[in-house]
């Protein structure tokens, strides 16, 4: 599975009324559905996905379709899957994400106020950029599924 993720923004919507909620982001903004829920037997449900190697269209799945062996837990594959798709390691990695960003963000401040350096040159940002680049590349790997 190659596709890209939905593009962004994405945002929550509830429907009291009908009972729902589901995960909605896309261009135009909000137009398409990221995931949505629908009941699965008598007390569960299962999330729907969409499909984003179809650009533009709604087109949702039960995530299973795309469940797949836990790598090194095959022998659980009866009964234990991960779920790859794109838009769930997005998910996945939003706490690498935003922790890899909060500490490039506490870096670059400390380096500018250690240096005396003005965050708003960027070439002199540019000198204490390679630090990070390190953190950054695995977070976006584990975001989008590329090997480091």
């Amino acid at each position: 599975m190659s596709a890209p993720h939905t593009a962004g923004p994405w945002r929550w919507e509830i429907n009291e009324k009908h009972k729902s909620m589901q995960l909605v982001g896309g261009v135009p903004t909000f137009d398409l559905t990221v995931m949505s829920f629908e009941r699965w037997g008598m007390h569960g449900a299962v999330a729907l996905m969409r499909e984003t190697e179809v650009d533009g269209m709604n087109i949702m799945h039960r995530c299973t379709d795309w469940a797949q062996p836990a790598e090194g837990r095959e022998h659980h594959a009866s009964w234990f899957k991960v779920l790859n798709h794109p838009d769930a390691r997005l998910m996945a990695a939003a706490p690498d994400l935003l922790a890899a960003l909060e500490e490039t963000l506490q870096h670059a401040i400390g380096w500018a106020d250690n240096s005396g350096v003005d965050l708003t040159d960027p070439d002199a940002v540019m000198d204490g950029v390679a630090d990070f680049v390190g953190r950054a590349r695995a977070a976006i790997a584990k975001a989008t599924g590329a090997k480091q």
